[in-house]
């Protein structure tokens, strides 16, 4: 099983990472910070490598933490949820849309700063997951790690510059305490039903990681378990279901934050200290677009709590899980947020290689097909 799948074992320098990542995640918290278990492993970690600390990262780490993230937060999705988001389609394809705007921002920001050509200003640009726009860049002749770089920054510093805007703006950040009361209040039989269905959940996932489908490891356990959610509904007590047991959660956010603390190393910074300016210049400049666009909307379109904070998650350039779980800690509409990010990679998976088409001109395939496979890198 091993040896098929190709699991990585976990060694003695991924171990010490938890460890660091765990003891970020603990200060974080006593600190009273946005996003505690996600902010501080991804902290921790990312200065642990810094220094030189012989930490490493779980192969699969991230996987697992994005299938455990994919299941809780498609639990969220009763059929109420369903039917008021099925109303809103066009709503929410308008923010989609609008989500890709900031892309245009980059384009001419690194052609303009960074020397880029358009393809590879505009694979650098898209909000799309940073595993199937290197493999883009391969098979077009655009640099894969100038692209894997900027990418990887794109959403590390989304992630950082986000909670602490959206603090700023609304003067702190209180998580729905009905969920959290939920998880605990459940029996452990169904708490056990709810970790044998994301067990049952691991095999296809798996199996369409192998034939690299995007964003596999968070897309099906959440589409899943989502449909699951709204069929079953909620009993007569009014709970639903399935739970997942307290501080999963938390676990699954600390394997996320030590994936993205990776991409914070010095090394990585120094490989391209030009480009990287120019990255974090085009992040903080589609935050403040973004916070723009949110507060125009949140004017003329109501219906959902805290519409300022739901509409600035939904078209923020970060992670779909990441972004969906400071929705869920946040008193933002979760449902709203995660189905803007899912119609947003959808739109980019569907444009990029067209536009790629367009502007580069392809690798021969020998050299395409040393391209890396997705990941169920997170767009």
């Amino acid at each position: 099983m091993t040896r098929r799948w190709n699991v990585p074992a976990v060694d003695r320098a991924v171990v010490l990472g938890w460890a660091v990542a765990a003891c970020g995640g603990l200060v974080w918290w006593a600190a009273g910070g946005p996003l505690p278990w996600l902010l501080g492993p991804m902290v921790a970690f990312g200065i642990a490598r810094g220094v030189g600390a012989p930490v490493a990262e779980w192969g699969w780490g991230r996987a697992l933490g994005q299938c455990l993230i994919g299941v809780g937060l498609g639990l969220r999705f009763t059929p109420e949820v369903v039917g008021g988001l099925v109303a809103r389609w066009p709503v929410l394809l308008t923010l989609a849309v609008l989500a890709l705007t900031p892309a245009f921002v980059g384009v001419w920001a690194y052609r303009r700063w960074a020397g880029l050509d358009r393809a590879g200003a505009w694979l650098c640009a898209l909000p799309g997951g940073a595993s199937e726009m290197a493999v883009l860049a391969e098979r077009h002749g655009v640099s894969a790690a100038t692209v894997a770089l900027t990418q990887g920054l794109r959403v590390a510093l989304v992630v950082s510059l986000v909670p602490w805007s959206a603090v700023w703006v609304e003067g702190g950040l209180h998580g729905p305490a009905e969920a959290a009361s939920s998880a605990a209040g459940a029996s452990a039989f169904v708490v056990a039903c709810t970790l044998g269905w994301a067990l049952l959940l691991a095999a296809p996932t798996a199996w369409l990681h192998r034939r690299h489908w995007p964003n596999v490891w968070m897309m099906l356990p959440l589409l899943a378990t989502a449909i699951l959610t709204a069929c079953l509904g909620q009993g007569a007590d009014g709970r639903s279901p399935m739970a997942l047991p307290v501080g999963l959660m938390d676990t699954a956010q600390l394997l996320l934050g030590i994936t993205l603390g990776s991409k914070l190393d010095a090394p990585a910074w120094r490989r391209a200290p030009r480009l990287s300016l120019v990255a974090a210049g085009v992040v903080l400049a589609s935050v403040a677009v973004c916070a723009v666009m949110a507060w125009l909307l949140a004017l003329g379109v109501n219906g959902v709590p805290a519409p300022w904070l739901t509409h600035y998650l939904a078209l923020a350039p970060g992670g779909m899980a990441e972004m969906a779980l400071m929705a869920r800690q946040s008193g933002a509409f979760l449902p709203e947020v995660i189905a803007t990010h899912v119609l947003r990679l959808m739109l980019v998976l569907a444009v990029a290689p067209t536009l790629m088409r367009r502007l580069a001109v392809p690798v021969p395939r020998a050299v395409a097909g040393r391209a890396p496979p997705s990941d169920g890198g997170n767009g």
